[in-house]
């Protein structure tokens, strides 16, 4: 073996001894400083990871409180709504009934008014057919009519008991001729009280503790302008618009 090839192999046995020796004390270093990069590049990721799901997390419960919120905003709207076309539609009954009501009120005032009117004319009328059948019935002979008077006034007392006709008190529009004291003594015996009431007209009016009996001409009078009050009366309720035929 020449000197050379002798040195050379000697020089690469040296080299390669050094780069074991460097590799074996540099290696653990490196791999400790590998192996700590390793675990913190894991421990990023898992952080990097644990991040992630929880803002996962907080995304889903953010939507779903905004979902709440959402429907919540949604049914107090409704609600709102709800009670404003409540309230509407109640001021719009309010409304309506209040038209109703002075409409109503217009129109029972004014057949008021009507009926008023009309009892007003019934009234005039029903004065001056009474004033005409007083006229008409003092007008007639006075004995004739006086008697008819007093017959019709017997035969009324026969519906009064006996015991109380016999204190009765007459009054008659002038004194009594001889037929209508027969006629009265025989429906109230004689101890009946007289007495001369010339605004009676004609005729006779009878009181006695059971009731009265007027047959005169001042209650025909009264009798027939009361009837036809009433009907005047009754047919302007009829004719009115608020009236019970209208």
């Amino acid at each position: 073996m020449s000197p050379a090839l002798a040195n050379f192999l000697f020089e690469a046995a040296n080299f390669l001894l050094l780069a074991a020796l460097l590799g074996w004390v540099l290696f653990k270093p490196v791999r400790r400083a590998l192996d700590a990069e390793r675990v913190r590049h894991e421990a990023e990721l898992h952080e990097s990871q644990r991040l992630r799901a929880e803002a996962e997390v907080m995304a889903e419960q953010t939507r779903h409180a905004r979902q709440v919120a959402d429907l919540e905003i949604e049914q107090h709207r409704q609600e709102i709504l709800g009670g404003a076309k409540q309230e509407a539609s109640q001021l719009l009954t309010e409304a309506r009934n209040t038209e109703r009501a002075e409409r109503r009120a217009l129109e029972l005032e004014l057949e008021a008014v009507r009926t008023a009117e009309a009892t007003e004319l019934a009234g005039a009328v029903g004065g001056l057919a009474a004033e005409a059948v007083r006229n008409l019935i003092e007008a007639l002979p006075g004995p004739s009519i006086d008697t008819m008077l007093i017959r019709a006034a017997c035969e009324a007392l026969d519906s009064i008991p006996a015991e109380a006709r016999r204190s009765a008190h007459v009054e008659s529009a002038r004194p009594l001729d001889t037929e209508g004291k027969r006629l009265l003594e025989g429906a109230l015996g004689s101890e009946f009280k007289e007495r001369v009431v010339p605004e009676l007209g004609a005729g006779v009016r009878v009181t006695t503790p059971a009731g009265q009996v007027d047959a005169s001409a001042l209650s025909l009078a009264r009798h027939a302008g009361g009837t036809v009050t009433r009907l005047g009366t009754e047919l302007g309720g009829q004719r009115s618009p608020g009236g019970s035929h209208a």
